[in-house]
């Protein structure tokens, strides 16, 4: 066994059961623990239930000390695709009184979720079916699903500042270490940068600096190339700053900035170009 290897097995031992939880404990790239990962199955040396990975010959943790109750928000509010159950409606194998009618059969999206108040993250502020609102940890996220019945609670209080909160330590991060923050309510996605709410994030990504400590300015990127673009331009500005203590920012959300960057952020900034 290699020391990369070794390490997610010790990782796992200690308590990292998700995929981010163990490239967090390693430091490891997301592929290396996932082909690792993979190796160590199939050597059933490891194990990979509902509860995440653990070490094969152990017992899966004990489920979470909390209880749903009376709370269904996540067979009202997610989407199961596997039961034809769109966003925001109720799942029709629920009924009141019984539950979930087809619970022994559910699929494995219904098996292997615990949103992050049941597994003790977040206090009865969260709880869901009072909250609205049902947070999950992905490996490089965290989803934030709103209740049409009340589509702008997560910008309400105590919500909006823990979502900051969670965005920017996720910013800080460096590399695949880094995760997004990301709220669906109805129709409508965003990603938080801070306290600044990019409405519609891009599947190809937002380039974004830092304004003040919590708030930024960003573009969206419409193409792979063009948020290199982006990025090479954002990184040209932090240079000017450091130079001069200052730089322009461009005021166009949808310019698509070429290359060369500094001659133009010179003269915008009005900087002399030595």
């Amino acid at each position: 066994m290699d020391q990369a290897t070794l390490q997610i097995v010790r990782a796992v031992e200690a308590g990292a059961t998700t995929m981010k939880g163990i490239v967090d404990a390693t430091g490891l790239s997301r592929l290396k623990v996932e082909r690792a990962l993979n190796a160590l199955e199939k050597q059933k040396l490891l194990i990979r239930d509902g509860q995440g990975f653990r070490v094969a010959g152990r017992q899966a943790p004990p489920p979470p000390s909390r209880q749903c109750g009376s709370c269904n928000a996540c067979c009202d509010i997610l989407e199961v695709a596997a039961v034809d159950k769109p966003v925001n409606q109720l799942c029709r194998h629920w009924q009141t009184g019984t539950g979930c009618t087809i619970y022994d059969r559910r699929p494995q999206m219904c098996r292997s979720f615990v949103c992050a108040w049941l597994q003790g993250h977040l206090d009865d502020d969260w709880f869901p079916e009072k909250a609205g609102l049902i947070v999950h940890f992905s490996q490089d996220a965290v989803n934030v699903t709103v209740d049409d019945h009340c589509p702008d609670r997560w910008r309400e209080e105590p919500y909006f500042s823990k979502l900051s909160e969670w965005s920017l330590n996720g910013i800080k991060r460096i590399g695949n270490r880094g995760y997004a923050t990301l709220v669906v309510s109805g129709p409508d996605k965003f990603l938080l940068l801070g306290r600044t709410i990019v409405p519609d994030p891009t599947l190809f990504g937002t380039a974004f600096l830092p304004l003040t400590s919590d708030t930024f300015r960003f573009w969206k990127a419409k193409s792979p190339e063009h948020l290199q673009r982006l990025h090479a331009r954002v990184a040209e500005i932090e240079r000017i700053r450091q130079e001069f203590g200052s730089c322009a920012i461009p005021e166009n959300e949808d310019d698509d900035p070429q290359p060369p960057y500094r001659p133009a952020l010179l003269r915008l900034s009005n900087h002399a170009s030595a």
